[in-house]
């Protein structure tokens, strides 16, 4: 668990440095009108994914861990579920691809759309396979995948420069997809030698219409996951003047999402471990280990949200231009928002290791039904400011909502230590920020090592105090005799 927690991270970074060098590379080397392209389809196919992505994989995760069921039967009815979502989104983007060109006023997205509907078949089948691992609890199979797709993606810009010179937009759908490809082919082969081992697991066999609403309750709630944390974005675009504000805070959104996709590795390990231990009797181990990984979570990702937020003058000013500064209160909200969030992910994992998703599928109706007229609401009379604080306050909600529901109905998350943790962390914060108000840095490369110096001085002093200790650590090892197979 200790090892699959550290390479999920890994893989979420990897995945992030090479979506920015494909997008620096087509930023600099492409038409502006062939990069526009790729972006609208990028746009939709992110939508789309949205349905084919957490859904399945999150349901593979519990129902494979929770040991009760043939492997074989989870994945064949989870396969057959994701099969249907895949083909009426391949229907949309192929026979739908006229209407797209219509519009967008662009008649060329005919044939770039339909091309566009394979990417949505392969990224069905490349997340079932990482759901299967992370049910098994081969986290490291799963991390390995996640890090070797993006690598391999990396191939988008070769092809581009020696096969598709011209034509940059399928350049980079061929790539993609040969990618996710290539990366199913061998997530197969991995499954091979315990493919034996999984047919003969467990004797129940799983409903279909529990799949169903497994993949489609984790769909629904990672969606509102996602518009919470992308939808004052629009709103901004669509509301805010001037227009350049929402150039500002796009830029403040980038660096405010970090710690979300960082949490995300937390929230892929905790679901099929909880589940597997609860199945198993094992509640009060469940408990210790979920205890564990939400200390880790706020003692080692939640100061990076705290630095950022308390110095987004300085980061703005010295990654962008001083003019983005005026983002810097949106940042300093936007930071602390995702990882609300991204803990919201984590308790709302914890509650589902039970498989009853009732209080995330009523939090997940209600947050999709009041978040937009807040943010509209907030940006029209506040603009940037008000929205991202806006945003603050609602992820603040519904991570408080869930914590108090787990520890209602399950076990309480929080422990001494984890609020240790969070008393420090609030003094860092007040301290950065009045420092950052007295003294300036107008180097990126400076801040970035100031921020190295600032947490490598926090993680010692965490271990001074004896808030983390070596102890910690390794009670993050996997559960011995939980997954079906390793």
């Amino acid at each position: 668990m200790r090892k699959g927690l550290v390479l999920n991270l890994i893989s979420n970074l990897m995945f992030f440095i090479s979506g920015y060098l494909i997008h620096y590379y087509l930023g600099g080397h492409t038409s502006a009108a062939a990069y526009g392209v790729v972006g609208t389809i990028i746009t939709v196919l992110d939508f789309e994914y949205m349905f084919t992505s957490n859904g399945a994989r999150q349901s593979l995760a519990r129902n494979i861990s929770s040991g009760k069921f043939n492997v074989v039967d989870v994945i064949v009815k989870t396969f057959a579920f994701q099969a249907i979502i895949v083909a009426v989104f391949f229907a949309i983007n192929f026979f739908g691809a006229p209407v797209f060109g219509m519009i967008f006023s662009d008649s060329s997205l005919d044939f770039y759309f339909k091309l566009a509907a394979f990417l949505p078949i392969s990224n069905g089948l490349y997340v079932m396979m990482l759901g299967i691992n992370d049910g098994l609890q081969r986290f490291q199979y799963s991390a390995f995948l996640a890090t070797f797709y993006p690598i391999v993606k990396l191939g988008v810009i070769p092809l581009i420069i020696f096969v598709f010179p011209h034509d940059p937009v399928m350049g980079v759908e061929v790539g993609y997809f040969s990618a996710m490809m290539i990366t199913i082919v061998l997530g197969l082969a991995l499954l091979v030698p315990i493919w034996p081992k999984l047919r003969a697991s467990g004797t129940d066999r799983i409903g279909f219409g529990e799949v169903s609403h497994g993949v489609l309750s984790f769909s629904f709630f990672f969606i509102m996951a996602s518009l919470v944390l992308s939808a004052d974005t629009l709103v901004v675009k669509s509301v805010v003047e001037p227009d350049s504000m929402a150039g500002y805070y796009t830029g403040a959104m980038n660096f405010g999402k970090t710690t979300y996709y960082l949490l995300q590795a937390f929230a892929v390990i905790i679901l099929p471990v909880v589940s597997g231990l609860i199945t198993n009797g094992k509640a009060e181990e469940a408990s210790r280990k979920a205890q564990s990984l939400v200390l880790v979570a706020f003692g080692f990702i939640f100061p990076m949200a705290v630095v950022i937020s308390a110095t987004s003058r300085d980061l703005l000013s010295t990654f962008y231009k001083p003019a983005f500064t005026v983002a810097a209160p949106a940042l300093s909200c936007l930071a602390l928002s995702s990882f609300f969030m991204g803990m919201t992910v984590i308790f709302n994992m914890v509650l589902n290791a039970e498989k009853d998703t009732r209080f995330s599928d009523v939090l997940s109706i209600v947050s999709l039904v009041l978040v937009i007229p807040i943010f509209v609401v907030s940006a029209k009379f506040g603009g940037i400011t008000a929205i991202a604080a806006a945003s603050m306050v609602s992820t603040f909600v519904v991570m408080t909502l869930s914590y108090l529901e787990v520890r209602r109905r399950m076990m309480n998350l929080m422990t001494i230590r984890t609020w240790k943790v969070i008393g420090i962390n609030v003094v860092i914060w007040i301290a950065l920020f009045a420092i950052s108000h007295v003294m300036s840095v107008d180097n990126f490369l400076i801040l970035a090592a100031l921020y190295v110096v600032i947490y490598a001085v926090y993680v010692g002093l965490l271990f001074a105090a004896k808030v983390v200790d070596i102890d910690l650590l390794k009670s993050l090892k996997k559960p011995k005799d939980q997954a079906v197979a390793h």
